[in-house]
Parts: C-alpha cells; structure tokens; sequence
C-alpha cells in the first residue's frame, strides 16, 4: 500500500473532534500509522490530543504548542493543523521522556523506544520535538543523535507558545507535558527526504565569543558584544538608510533578528544563532547556548533571502527522495522567520509547498529548529527552514 498523506487546519477550536473527522474523511477509510497536531498555546493541547486519540485509537499520535501554525496554503495564529500518514511503508515507535532541563540523557532515554530491526524497513528517520525552556535544546538534540546512532537521520522543532515564554508542551498520545521531549522513530521501506536551509550571508570577519554565559554573550574579541555586533552592520544599515548609532533601544528587536550570528560549523557553513535583546551594558542574549569559544559571523538576510531559501529547503527534500513522487510533508520553520517576513510569511509557506511539487504540508513555527542528515548542516537551529518530505 502506497503512503498516503492528508491535512487539516482547525476552523473552531472549541470542535477539534471535527479537524480529525476532516482527516478521517480524506484518507477514506485507511487508518493512519502517525497523526501529528501542531497546536497554538490558546488551544488546550491535551484536549486535542484526546480528540486525536478518540478518532484514531490504533495511530501513534504525537504533537506540541507551537507559535504560529499552517498547512500549505494558510497560516495563522490562535489555531492547530493535524497531519496524518496512513499506509505500510512506515511503521512508528514513540516515547515521552521528562525531566529535561535537570538530565537531558535520561529524558531522551525515556523518549527513544528503538523498534527491532526490520529487514523489509531498513531506512530510519526520527522525528524530535522538545520543550526549548529547559533551556538545554542544542545539547537534548546533539544527545539526541548520539543516542539514535549513525544510521538514524533527524528532524524536528522546539515547541513554542505564541511568544510567551512561558511555557511550552510536548504530547504523546493523550500524555502532554512541559520540560520534556518527544520521539518517535520511523521505519520505512524508501528513504524519507530531508532539507535544511537558511537565507543568511555573512558580513563580518570571524569573531571568537571571548565571554559567554548560557544564552548570553558578554564579549566578541574581548570588546562589548552589541558594539561589536553595530561595528559589523554599520555599513550594511547605512546603504538600507539606518543609523545604527541612532536607532531607539526599544526598536533594537527587529534589527537584531535582521543581523544574526551564524556559529561556524564546517567549511561555508553556519547554524543561525537568534540574537534577542541587549542590556545595559551591551550584553546580547540568544534564542540558544553560544559557549565561549566559539566562532561566528555576523550575518544578513532580507525577505527574498528568507523566502528563497524556504523554497531551497523544500527542493532539497525533494531531491533526496531520488526522484520518487513526494507523498507530503512536515515543515519546522523558526518564528523568527515569521517575525522577519511579516505578512509575507505566508508567500514563503506556499513556496515551501511549490518546491515539494504541491504535496500536502503542515508546519509550526518553531523556537528552534532540529536536523541532521549527512552533507546538511546538522544540529540545532534558529531562523531556518527544515523540510521533511515522504515519498508516495
């Protein structure tokens, strides 16, 4: 039986149980193997989950909150999307582990149910949702790989809570729970697609974090972070018209996600670090951990980059299917793509759909984003688009 895959975007949150019979209508009596539910904060996510659970009592169903959500052609806030793959080339397993932010290798130790070794399955894909306030999602995801082994390939998202901060969660089954990680570990008789891509370009020297703390950091080359970081952009903000010398501190927000820092991970490759705020004296704090020592570059992206790229990750996916017909997709895009884009946004939605050929998608906007796949930039990310693609 071919895989088949078919989603639904929530038109009243107050009925999930009618998102599910949407789903359950499409795929037209062929049970799904996985169901997956990307729910806004303002949507309680066990009650959906349940919903999910009471639809389809034989799927593995796995889901988070997110910070934004959408199938291919609609986005939104305020709502959830469900995606469902339904026939035998894939089988699931899945675990929740907890407890993250005091010891991520147990979490995950709990949350990886390995399935036995399935000669008719031989390709495996994990996919990896975690609760990024426990501060730890670089570690969790490089663990993560460590723990699944060589032959494992692995996508997925830190939940999110429409900007919050507050609290993020993490289901499977009718199971939801914060400062924890979900996996489940696919098997599937043809490799599954993976494609990781961001729109950045850097614009400054290699710099070496001098002072760090956690998500913050103190000192580029021993000077003040964020007058290092305005020396690297002054230019580049001149051509565009802006002052950086002049700019309002309470407006430094959108430049900053304009100008991130890429850490330096290979030759020509860089994992987006989402710098955030700046304090008093010129610390800046990150989405994620920056250790001392490390190197980075300030880079730039505009929109069309951000979009471009969006569509990039897509055909990469698509490519890696080696020329089999893309069944549909799951998409983990970083908000801080949405918070650059706008209203346009969406426009990159629909091109992720386009470079997947107009398979059917769904996705959330992230607070980080996770891969790893030989000859992509691999581990944990921000303002990056990480498509991952089915074949039919």
């Amino acid at each position: 039986m071919t895989t088949r895959i078919v989603v639904s975007r929530s038109s009243a949150a107050s009925e999930p149980g009618r998102t599910f019979q949407d789903l359950h209508d499409q795929l037209k009596g062929s049970p799904p193997q996985l169901v997956v539910v990307f729910a806004s904060s303002h949507v309680p996510l066990e009650r959906v989950m349940r919903a999910a659970k009471e639809r389809f009592p034989d799927a593995t169903s796995i889901g988070c909150s997110t910070a934004g959500e959408f199938v291919g052609g609609a986005e939104g806030k305020g709502h959830f999307v469900a995606w469902a793959l339904a026939g035998d080339d894939v089988t699931v397993s899945a675990g929740l582990g907890t407890g993250l932010k005091a010891n991520a290798e147990a979490a995950l130790a709990d949350a990886i149910v390995m399935p036995p070794e399935d000669a008719e399955r031989p390709h495996r894909m994990a996919i990896l949702l975690l609760d990024p306030l426990s501060g730890n999602g670089e570690e969790a995801s490089m663990l993560a790989m460590t723990m699944l082994g060589p032959t494992v390939r692995l996508a997925g998202g830190a939940a999110g809570d429409d900007l919050g901060f507050k609290r993020t969660e993490v289901a499977l089954g009718s199971q939801v729970a914060n400062d924890a990680v979900v996996v489940a570990v696919l098997s599937s008789r043809r490799p599954l697609g993976i494609g990781v891509k961001h729109g950045h370009k850097p614009i400054s020297k290699p710099l070496t974090v001098t002072k760090a703390q956690d998500s913050v950091v103190h000192e580029l080359d021993g000077k003040p972070a964020f007058q290092v970081w305005k020396d690297s952009v002054r230019e580049a903000m001149k051509s565009e018209g802006h002052d950086v010398d002049a700019i309002d501190p309470k407006d430094i927000g959108s430049h900053l996600l304009r100008y991130e820092l890429g850490l330096i991970a290979g030759a020509n490759e860089y994992k987006i670090r989402a710098p955030l705020s700046v304090d008093a004296n010129g610390a800046i704090s990150f989405a994620c951990g920056i250790p001392e020592g490390a190197v980075v570059r300030v880079t730039s992206s505009g929109g069309d980059d951000q979009i471009a790229s969006a569509r990039s990750a897509a055909e990469r996916a698509h490519k890696a299917l080696g020329g089999a017909p893309i069944a549909g997709a799951l998409v983990f895009d970083c908000i801080c793509r949405n918070l650059i884009l706008g209203p346009k946004f969406e426009r990159a939605v629909n091109e992720i759909q386009q470079g997947l050929g107009g398979a059917p998608l769904a996705g959330f906007e992230t607070y980080g984003e996770i891969a790893m796949d030989l000859g992509q930039s691999s581990g944990f990310h921000n303002t990056t688009t990480v498509v991952l693609a089915f074949p039919a």
